[in-house]
């Protein structure tokens, strides 16, 4: 089977995963819609129904698929055979392959998207199905795709790092095609519903993604090739790999892919999402994505190139030579120059937009301050833990007949030294802007889910390390002790969970201190008033009245106390219903009266009626 096919189906496997989850997700939005049909954007659906649409969907995007495919090996034979570069056996299989593809999948998409176009135009409401979009971004990624993998490959051929394919320019214009007719179509029917809206940023933010990630892997590797050039030449380092010099056949590849995804990225951050300011899906990529991605690559960066001066300079370098040593520079430097750059766009543009965005980006602003605090933190216990470890091994090797050689302490130092150069500042900035927001928001900082699940993760990982350490410790000493075997092997045992704790008494108080001072901060809430009786005015006692038909009776007694009697149906087949005699009545009045309890219940009870008390 082609390469082109394969790669096709490829790409169609992987999105099976896809399908299922955007149909569990479209469920879940109908029923949610179905349930809410308060506003005008989530009106009930009058189209042609969620199967219906799935199956004309689901046909049109397998038919699509396989006519743009067989048209690209049609084309791609042509080209070839022009080129003069195909093998005939490759060549005929290809012709074969795209007929076939083409006879099968053109009429069925073509009548299939016929039906869907006309229900479009009966029933507008059709355009605003979840399941339309789903198609309609999932070309778009499909065809996307393609189009960067062609596109990589056909510079590369420029570059002339590969051969000529005619797949490459047959696929670059058939894709291309398939992709600007669903974006037209997409631009001319917009998305006139959050669900919808939803899609779209989802397919835009990805796509930015994607192309950043490209961007950034190409640029840092052509300025890696150009500083290991120049360090090459002032080292004066001989090349032993056969692909030397500037213009090598790996910054050639580095070069097509940095080109495809800076075109990517321009498309879709830069042209299609300029304006949306108001997405959290926008915030998402700023934050979690682009300026933490960003951070991340430039704490690795810079760390390796701390790391790498301070065995250096403590004199525990394994390489023959300084020259040697020092190799690391060219790519370090490049990564440390990439991440930066991305760091420092995009917390620009976070500041640019903070007044465009009406309160969006506090929550993911707030999660970035937070996982970036909880590197810190982390940082700097790695640090504690290397360095009471080490000092617990030196102490011990002291007492021992181990002799300590001078460097043995010197690569931990220098691991030690990194990890704190890089988690201190990054933990006191973060954190002091935190403690800073919470004193401007109050009890919203101190409730929002971002800060509870730092606080309580910082607090449970503390809390299982200090308790298994300590169970650690104890199993030592007492596996020993019951042995008749302590020494200082046992102390040796007992340096790492002892170092553990150490970690862990760093910063468990601490944020305790903090989760309490939050707890005490809160407003504590009124408690829930509850209902108590009326209590009776003076001199007269609630009276309730269990009857069948009461009416007349409630009545009567009502005259006779002066106050309104309350009735309670009696619904059993028994219920008994009684009159009173003048008499009988006054006699009642006075049983009330000396009833002990503040609150009167009347039963009929075989002609006369019971009086019931109670508080």
């Amino acid at each position: 089977m082609p390469d082109a096919l394969l790669f096709v189906l490829g790409i169609l496997g992987s999105l099976i995963p896809i399908a299922i989850i955007g149909l569990i997700v479209y469920g879940i939005i109908v029923w949610r819609r179905r349930a809410s049909t308060n506003s005008q954007e989530n009106e009930p659906d009058t189209g042609i129904g969620t199967v219906r649409r799935l199956y004309f969907y689901f046909v049109a995007f397998v038919s699509l698929m396989m006519s743009a495919t067989g048209i690209v090996l049609l084309i791609q034979f042509i080209l070839d055979s022009i080129a003069g570069g195909a093998v005939i056996s490759d060549s005929t299989t290809r012709l074969a392959a795209g007929v076939s593809l083409l006879i099968v999948g053109a009429p069925l998409w073509f009548f299939h998207w016929r039906y869907i176009q006309r229900v479009v135009a009966e029933q507008p409401v059709e355009t605003r199905s979840i399941l339309r979009k789903i198609y309609i971004y999932i070309t778009h990624a499909v065809a996307g795709s393609i189009l960067i993998y062609t596109a990589v490959d056909l510079l590369n051929w420029i570059f002339q790092t590969e051969d000529f394919s005619g797949y490459n320019p047959a696929a670059l214009v058939i894709w291309g095609a398939v992709y600007a007719f669903h974006w037209r179509l997409e631009q001319h029917e917009g998305q006139s519903t959050l669900e919808t809206r939803a899609i779209s940023r989802l397919y835009i933010y990805i796509a930015s993604l994607v192309g950043l990630v490209m961007l950034s892997f190409g640029a840092g590797r052509v300025i890696y090739f150009v500083l290991l050039e120049g360090y090459n030449a002032l080292a004066s380092t001989p090349v032993l790999s056969g692909d030397a010099g500037l213009w090598r056949h790996a910054m050639r590849e580095m070069l097509s892919i940095g080109i495809v995804g800076a075109l990517v990225w321009w498309l879709q951050w830069l042209h299609v999402a300029r304006r949306d300011f108001n997405s959290v899906l926008r915030q998402v990529y700023l934050y979690i994505f682009a300026i933490l991605g960003g951070v991340m690559v430039t704490l690795v960066a810079l760390g390796i190139i701390i790391h790498e001066i301070l065995v250096w300079i403590l004199g525990t370098v394994s390489a023959d030579t300084t020259a040697q040593h020092f190799e690391f520079l060219p790519g370090s430097v490049a990564t440390l120059a990439v991440g930066a750059a991305l760091w420092a766009y995009h917390w620009y543009k976070v500041r640019l937009e903070a007044g465009m965005s009406a309160g969006t980006p506090l929550s993911a602003r707030r999660a970035y301050t937070y996982i970036l605090t909880a590197i810190g933190t982390g940082a700097l216990a790695v640090a504690v833990f290397m360095l009471v470890g080490a000092a617990l091994k030196l102490i011990l090797a002291s007492f021992g007949d181990v002799v300590v050689g001078g460097d043995q302490w010197k690569r931990p130092l220098a691991n030690i030294i990194t990890l704190a150069v890089l988690g201190a500042p990054l933990w006191g900035y973060y954190w002091q802007n935190i403690q800073h927001r919470t004193i401007d928001l109050g009890t919203d900082e101190r409730q929002a889910i971002s800060r509870r699940i730092f606080l309580f993760a910082a607090l449970g990982i503390g809390v299982i390390a200090l308790l298994g350490s300590v169970s650690a410790v104890l199993f030592f000493f007492l596996r020993d002790l019951l042995d008749a075997s302590l020494s200082l092997d046992t102390l040796n045992d007992l340096s790492e969970p002892v170092a553990i704790i150490a970690a862990a008494a760093t910063f468990l108080p601490y944020y305790w201190g903090v989760y309490r001072q939050d707890q005490d901060a809160m407003p504590e809430l009124e408690p829930e008033p509850v209902a108590t009786p009326a209590e009776p005015q003076a001199g007269r006692k609630p009276v309730t009245l269990l009857a069948s038909d009461g009416g007349a009776l409630a009545a009567q007694l009502q005259a006779a106390l002066g106050y309104e009697v309350s009735v309670l149906q009696w619904a059993d087949a028994d219920a008994a219903t009684s009159t009173l005699s003048d008499e009988e009545a006054a006699e009642l009045l006075q049983t009330i009266s000396d009833a002990p309890g503040g609150y009167i219940l009347l039963i009929p009870d075989g002609g006369r009626i019971r009086v019931l008390s109670h508080d």
